[in-house]
């Protein structure tokens, strides 16, 4: 029995400490913009457009603490599942990709936040692609340059270093041994002719 057949079936879930950050910075942020909207209207050299731009990220950092708030209630359970038989990421869809359809693992790194990017065999990769919203999302990527799927692990219980780690390991032991037919076989000596 090899090491790869004794991992362990991994779920990870939204850890309750980042959401709870980012639901108070989203937070002071809300009611930021919304306090310099509200009481900009009344000042007297103030621009038509700083005070859009107010309401403007009131609105947008109120949307983003409603879904930090809606994460935080309903996180219970886990988001991300990791197997030998591949990986399940519910936040992308309800398919596992399989190991062996896994060409490469890296690390992608946009701005200052990092991501770990499964680079798939094109024909999994059209399963990826199937609705409107899957297609927009790929279209996405391969325009900021990460033309795979992306498993984001911000707010989740495993930093992105550990789940790359784990994931290079379970596709390791997942995928399926080379078969090494590369010996030719022994060719019948000619007879000789009399």
């Amino acid at each position: 029995m090899s090491v790869g057949q004794n991992l362990p079936n991994i779920t990870i879930g939204y850890s309750r400490g980042r959401l709870l950050v980012s639901f108070g910075a989203g937070l002071l942020l809300t009611l930021l913009c919304a306090a310099l909207a509200f009481t900009w209207q009344q000042g007297k050299n103030i621009t038509t457009f700083e005070v859009a731009a107010c309401y403007v990220g009131a609105v947008f950092f109120g949307l983003a603490t409603f879904r930090m708030l809606w994460r935080l209630i309903s996180a219970r359970s886990p988001v991300v599942f990791i197997s030998r038989v591949g990986i399940r990421d519910i936040r992308l869809g309800d398919e596992t990709i399989a190991w062996s359809s896994v060409r490469k693992i890296q690390i992608w790194e946009q701005r200052l936040q990092q991501f770990v990017v499964l680079k798939l065999d094109p024909l999994a990769a059209g399963r990826f692609s199937g609705g409107f919203l899957r297609r927009a999302l790929s279209l996405m990527n391969k325009t900021l340059g990460a033309d795979s799927v992306i498993v984001n692990a911000g707010g989740l219980t495993m930093d992105v270093k550990t789940l790359l780690e784990a994931c290079r390991q379970y596709w390791g032991a997942g995928r399926p041994a080379p078969s090494d037919h590369s010996v030719p076989e022994p060719e019948p000596e000619p007879e000789a002719v009399s």
